[in-house]
């Protein structure tokens, strides 16, 4: 019976259907791209794909992007907005030599922002490692 209903189903039908469908999982995805405890003080770039996105339990969060975007630049940007809109900025000696920014403020508890090593293609990662209040 099945079988009989799935070929009377025309082929462009069915294309259009899985198109849709697809189309749809695409923009679910990119609205869904960022975690909600990201500040909107971090102004991410418009080239940055998620890598890793998890919630481990109710208040530790993990995510990681790729990015060809000047890290210099984006970091002192990030600090200086985070700095400006209400949250506290921690920096410990191994903030020193590495790129990174420690911060808390309203509903974080602790986050870090760390620069890892150019991937392969010359973009570079950025892992963001926080636990919420």
């Amino acid at each position: 019976m099945l079988y009989a209903f799935i070929v009377r189903l025309p082929l462009r039908d069915a294309l259009i259907a899985a198109l849709l469908a697809l189309a749809t999982s695409t923009v679910v995805y990119a609205e869904e791209k960022l975690q909600d405890w990201i500040p909107d003080a971090l102004m991410i770039p418009e080239d940055a794909e998620v890598v890793t996105d998890r919630a481990i339990g109710s208040t530790v969060r993990l995510l990681s992007i790729t990015t060809g975007a000047d890290l210099d630049a984006l970091f002192t940007d990030w600090e200086e907005s985070l700095s400006s809109n209400g949250y506290a900025i921690t920096q410990g000696e191994e903030d020193l030599l590495e790129q990174s920014i420690e911060f808390s403020g309203p509903g974080i508890l602790n986050a870090k922002v760390i620069a890892a090593p150019n991937t392969h293609d010359g973009r570079h990662i950025i892992e963001f490692d926080a636990t919420l209040k």
